[in-house]
């Protein structure tokens, strides 16, 4: 069955802004400063023709297929900002790096020529790509383990949470890739060592090194040792710490000072084109970073779960940091949906009583009413976080160079959470990200007031009752009410109303010829974008707008094999 899709969509025609955190920056800089950015770009993946293109694919065949889209997506509409990016020199730009999660580029850039691409019609936002405040949410204590501590088979932590409870019904995690976005794994640690991403054709040590560029995720500080051995260590040297033991870790290890975000969403990239369904990350910049929010909803598409701090800055409410103030992928009845929603859940951290840490960030989230695209979750709606609590108070996980340290932050909640993903994932592995979501926070020991908070949100995470609920669920890939597969699929076209440029992509299940044209209500022909053979898969065009072409509605359609499918826009100049 061919199946046919006409979205209609209607946006404002507008030129890209400069963020006011920005505009601050270059009123203050001098001329030939290079100022490092974000330039967003305008054109995100039609989620109505994803779903429809992968309706019976698996959640594994799925992200393949959008890492693939965003890629073709990015390739596409970042080109005729790359070109003009070029035409400045190497004196007013440089350090150019182009990002397909978030449909960005990255680059250190004059204040003539920031101001000059934020003019171009293909631009949404151009923002600081470094914030002061930005790094990694280091721990609130760290200390030596007590031999108390070491005594225990398995920590406190794992048995609370009812993990080894799950163990028994055959569930550890097996199968599972957890990205670690880190200081780095020490990967010769024994009780990690088995559980490592292994090396690849492709040169893949373990992960990949996004601080010094290369395939040698090595720790140096020990945050990411510790948090690696949280999600999946499993007690070869004595102390069984891991959540999922049976978990695979693929180590990611960025820039975690000031100025790091653009290796975040690098590793975020590695992570989901590599397999990884599972991501953890413990890392701020300030608040609302709309690159980052628009990374995390392409997660969220792909189907990848991403576990983040919540941040450890105590009782005060609003000190929830990016990625931690991006929307969840399920929205919980105490939380009025509003807007968007991303692949985020956010965490804060209990201690062995079940009681919030003093240290764990509180919400609401009222950043969003102020950036655009979005402008939603204000201060008159605001955000709910933490999404979710796990122990995170004397937390005993692996420690750089071996043994065992203790710490404790929301940073040592964080990965407990994203091992609880993989024990889910291992039990039911065709959940979206939106209902383990949802599994999580309803089967969660509800604690503070009734029902979901800005302390301790849906509540402290309980895997035995995670996993059973997850049990009971259908999959994507299982669900009896999807379609028959795609023969041919055009996305809407984006963005609608049309000014300079129009993007689109089209699915094709098979290999064929392919007649790509645009025409008018009356059907006659105004321009021909493709001809020529086409091949299985995703294809992403770009159709500049004609001068003599005038207002109006038009028809892109595609003829493959004979299947026809169109997609409406308007023409506003």
């Amino acid at each position: 069955m061919y199946i046919r899709i006409l979205f209609i969509v209607t946006v404002a025609v507008f030129s890209g802004t400069i963020h006011p955190n920005l505009q601050d920056l270059i009123h203050t800089s001098e001329g030939s400063e290079l100022i490092p950015v974000f330039i967003l770009v305008r054109g995100e993946l039609d989620l109505e023709w994803v779903d429809a293109v992968t309706v019976d694919m698996t959640r594994e065949e799925r992200q393949l297929f959008v890492v693939d889209a965003l890629k073709e997506r990015a390739e596409t509409s970042q080109a005729p900002v790359l070109s003009e990016l070029e035409k400045f020199g190497s004196v007013q730009v440089e350090n150019i790096r182009t990002l397909w999660l978030a449909n960005a580029i990255y680059c250190e850039a004059a204040s003539p020529v920031i101001r000059d691409i934020a003019s171009h019609s293909d631009i949404t936002l151009i923002e600081r790509a470094t914030h002061p405040d930005a790094g990694l949410i280091y721990p609130y204590e760290v200390r030596d383990a007590t031999r108390e501590e070491l005594d225990k088979a398995i920590t406190w932590s794992v048995t609370q949470i009812n993990a080894d409870d799950v163990w028994a019904l055959g569930y550890n995690g097996s199968g599972v890739i957890v990205g670690i976005i880190d200081t780095g794994t020490d990967y010769n640690h024994m009780d990690l060592h088995n559980n490592m991403w292994h090396d690849t054709a492709a040169g893949y040590h373990y992960g990949w090194d996004y601080y010094d560029n290369d395939n040698d995720p090595m720790d140096d500080y020990g945050h990411g040792t510790h948090c690696s051995g949280t999600v999946l260590g499993d007690g070869a040297e004595g102390t069984e710490t891991g959540v999922a033991p049976g978990a695979t870790c693929m180590a990611l290890r960025i820039d975690y000072y000031t100025g790091g975000e653009l290796t975040w969403i690098q590793a975020m990239e590695f992570g989901t084109a590599n397999g990884a369904s599972v991501l953890s990350m413990s890392l701020g910049s300030g608040v609302g970073n709309a690159t980052l929010r628009t990374a995390e909803e392409n997660l969220l598409t792909a189907g990848v779960y991403h576990s983040v701090a919540a941040g450890n800055s105590g009782s005060s409410a609003g000190t929830v940091l990016s990625s931690g103030d991006s929307p969840p992928p399920w929205f919980h009845p105490d939380q009025t949906y509003h807007g968007g929603r991303s692949a985020v859940v956010t965490v804060g951290a209990t201690d062995n009583n079940d009681a919030i840490a003093d240290f764990s960030s509180r919400g609401p989230v009222t950043c969003w009413g102020s950036v655009a695209p979005w402008n939603d979750y204000n201060g008159t709606q605001p955000l709910i976080d933490p999404d979710i609590c796990g122990p995170g108070v004397d937390i005993v996980s692996t420690q750089w160079n071996g043994g065992y340290t203790t710490m404790s932050g929301t940073s040592m909640a964080t990965p407990l959470v994203a091992g609880v993903v993989a024990l889910i994932l291992h039990a039911n592995p065709n959940l979206s990200v939106a209902q383990i979501d949802s599994i999580i926070e309803v089967t969660a020991v509800d604690l503070g007031v009734s029902g979901k908070d800005n302390t301790y949100g849906a509540g402290r995470v309980d895997a035995l009752a995670a996993v059973q609920a997850a049990l009971s669920l259908v999959g994507i890939a299982d669900d009896p009410q999807g379609v028959d597969p795609a023969g041919v699929l055009i996305s809407s076209i984006n963005p609608n109303p049309v000014h300079t440029r129009a993007f689109f992509e089209i699915y094709t299940e098979s290999p064929g010829r392919a007649e790509i044209g645009v025409f008018d209500l009356s059907g006659r022909s105004i321009a021909i974008v493709s001809s020529g053979e086409m091949s299985a898969g995703t294809h992403a065009y770009t159709w500049i707008v004609p001068e003599n072409i005038g207002n109006g509605i038009y028809f892109v359609r595609a003829n493959v094999s004979g299947s026809t499918v169109t997609s409406r826009m308007t023409i506003i100049r």
